[in-house]
């Protein structure tokens, strides 16, 4: 019995290691068969918009874009080291998973002459369906072509200060690297597989993508505004060549120095930058999506993160406060709050990582999602801001009864007295008039009024703005103002910024902060305008597309109206041909490449003359196009030309214009 009992185990082994070996690929392929379900975000005409996909890991490549194991910029080098580990943990998931991995540290072949990974990726056989352009960089593609770029990089947007930068780039000079190209191979924290490929050309990439029959692309690494975008690998070429192409948003960061326009904080660039490319390149989604978690944040980005409700209406003056007054130091997303059309309500991600609420539309319009997701926020204590509204009573403290649907006109009065408040911080003690949704507004206990209002025919003064203890704990504030009007109205500007900060319990700044553009008018470069200043210099720059196939020629600039200026081609100083016409030398020309034309204008010349510049091929002149010029003023004589840095690094797209191929 025993015996029997001892082959029958053995043939029920013999057996299940059969079946094992049999249908051990099967379920290995459908183990790899599992498809990565994503959510992609991108940026509409209003707010964030949100769909669901599912790419298949075997036709799928993620691209790492210059992760290099140092950089000119120390600050960089830090962002880089501390968001590195998370792009290895998805990186280590992605390709356990089946999706096949680039790593392309631009400028560090050499150290992967005998990788295996780079020897994997020079066989791959020339792409039958070979993408043309796909060896170059892409600095624009169609669907930029009217959109204004967010920052000014054009300085490399290194925001260390002077000393710190000083101190790194002597380090570097003592370890053998060059300070400005001190990288020599991808950050070490990233780990290369044999089974990688490692290229940087953007023909060698598409031979590898179409080898192994990709069709979604993801890219991840730095800087998002300059080689992510740009690079022969980058977003803008996957786009171009009909790939599905996706930004991991998390997992970059941004070239991007904080004493540029728009003055925002470094990671602002970033939502800025990132927002531009959900809006008119691609796609994002973040890494948590992959690895489990929440998104990765940067730790020194210690921005509060306030989520705006608010209706379609409204979004472009709440747009317009929030970028004048709370960009540079505040995270802030807008979420539509009507109805999506029976698909999940955009916003619901936001509000759920949500520092503070800023609601702008009466809660009784919200969708269920959206009200539960507000709910949930009230419950954990978090702040809400009110505006035009006091009919929650949990929420804003006034009673239901007070609904606020009458427009009238108001005198706006101090009601602190002798308490301080922060909320009523640079408000007129002689009060202010404007227009406002009014009603009678009952208050509950843990209120505290800031203004009030009286109409302009009446006596009584019933409350207009008020802060609220909640039952929870949590803080909020409320005020019937709110109307277009009021959003340029400084006391009102001042009412509703003291607010956000005292919500999210931070000390505002003492003043408002400037209009980012009257600020860039004045010391930075900017779009020409009406406005010129008498007595100074101006500087006038653009950059010209010039096609791979235009030779050496007779080219020219001319402007006749500025006969005394003086133009600049790529960083070289043109001779004068003849009055108002300056020689474009064929040695400096760059086909395939973006040129720089700067012209200085000098004080007693830089108000006249309204027409731009034209470029002349052979006998034929081509005006170039006004709205791809930047112009930057100074009263200093002796000042040198300001030269960006290398336009293929990260051009601001509205500065491009095409070179004409016509002669």
């Amino acid at each position: 019995m025993n015996m029997l009992k001892e082959l029958l185990q053995g043939l029920h082994f013999r057996l299940s290691f059969v079946l094992c070996l049999l249908f051990a690929p099967a379920m290995a392929t459908s183990l790899q068969a599992d498809p990565f379900s994503f959510t992609l975000r991108e940026s509409g005409k209003h707010a964030a918009t949100w769909r669901q996909i599912e790419w298949q890991p075997e036709k799928t490549a993620i691209i790492v874009c210059d992760m290099w194991d140092s950089h000119h910029s120390v600050t960089a080098v830090r962002r880089v080291n501390e968001f590195a580990p998370r792009l290895n943990e998805v990186l280590q998931k992605a390709r356990a998973r089946g999706a096949t991995i680039i790593h392309a540290p631009s400028d560090c072949m050499p150290a992967y002459a005998g990788h295996p990974a780079r020897r994997r990726a020079l066989k791959a056989p020339v792409a039958p369906e070979s993408q043309q352009g796909m060896e170059a960089w892409c600095h624009r593609i169609p669907s930029e072509e009217s959109a204004t770029y967010p920052i000014d990089q054009s300085d490399g947007g290194e925001d260390e200060d002077a000393w710190e930068n000083a101190q790194w780039a002597a380090r570097l000079e003592k370890e053998g690297r060059k300070p400005g190209t001190p990288w020599l191979r991808q950050a070490r924290q990233l780990e290369i597989n044999d089974n990688d490929y490692i290229a940087v050309e953007g023909d060698i990439v598409w031979n590898v993508l179409k080898e192994q029959g990709i069709r979604h692309v993801l890219l991840c690494g730095v800087h998002t505004n300059m080689c992510v975008l740009g690079r022969p690998f980058g977003l803008r070429q996957m786009v171009r060549a009909g790939m599905d192409t996706v930004l991991l948003r998390d997992c970059t960061d941004v070239m991007y120095n904080p004493r540029r326009w728009p003055y925002v904080s470094h990671f602002t660039g970033l939502d800025l930058i990132i927002r531009h490319i959900e809006s008119h390149v691609c796609p994002t989604i973040s890494s948590e999506q992959i690895v489990g978690g929440n998104p990765f944040r940067f730790s020194h980005d210690n921005r509060p993160h306030l989520v705006v409700l608010v209706d379609p209406g409204n979004m472009p003056v709440l747009q317009a406060f929030a970028r004048r007054f709370l960009d540079p130091e505040v995270r802030v997303h807008f979420t539509v709050s009507s109805p999506g059309e029976g698909k999940e309500p955009e916003g619901l991600r936001h509000i759920a990582h949500a520092d503070a609420l800023l609601i702008c539309t009466s809660h009784e319009k919200f969708p269920a999602e959206i009200r539960a997701a507000v709910l949930k926020h009230v419950a954990a204590a978090k702040p809400v801001i009110g505006i035009g509204l006091g009919d929650w009573p949990q929420v804003f403290g006034a009673d239901s009864g007070a609904r606020l649907k009458d427009a009238a006109d108001l005198k706006v009065l101090a009601n602190w007295g002798k308490v301080y408040h922060p909320v009523a911080a640079h408000l007129p003690a002689t009060g202010w008039k404007t227009l406002a949704r009014y009603g009678k507004a009952s208050l509950l206990p843990g209120t505290q009024v800031i203004v009030r209002g009286q109409r302009a025919k009446g006596k009584v003064r019933e409350p207009a703005a008020w802060t609220f203890t909640r039952s929870d704990g949590g803080r909020s504030f409320c005020t019937v103002l709110g109307n277009p009007g009021d959003f340029s109205n400084s006391p009102f500007q001042h009412l509703l910024f003291n607010a956000v900060y005292w919500a999210v319990g931070r000390d505002a700044p003492s003043g408002l902060p400037a209009d980012p553009d009257e600020r860039r008018e004045a010391e930075g470069w900017h779009r020409p305008g009406t406005k010129v200043m008498a007595g100074a210099f101006r500087d006038m720059r653009t950059l010209l597309r010039v096609p791979a196939g235009v030779g050496k020629g007779d080219y020219s600039i001319s402007w006749q109206s500025q006969p005394q200026a003086t133009v600049y081609f790529n960083g070289e100083k043109l001779s004068v041909r003849a009055p108002g016409e300056w020689k474009i030398p064929g040695q400096i020309l760059r086909p395939g490449d973006l040129n720089l034309l700067v012209l200085r204008l000098s004080a007693d010349r830089a108000a006249s003359g309204k027409e731009f510049p034209a470029l002349g091929i052979g006998n034929l002149a081509f005006p170039l196009a006004k709205e791809h010029w930047q112009q930057s003023y100074s009263s200093d004589p002796e000042a040198e030309v300001a030269f960006p840095i290398p336009p293929q690094f990260g051009a601001p797209t509205d500065l491009i214009q095409a070179w004409p191929l016509s002669r």
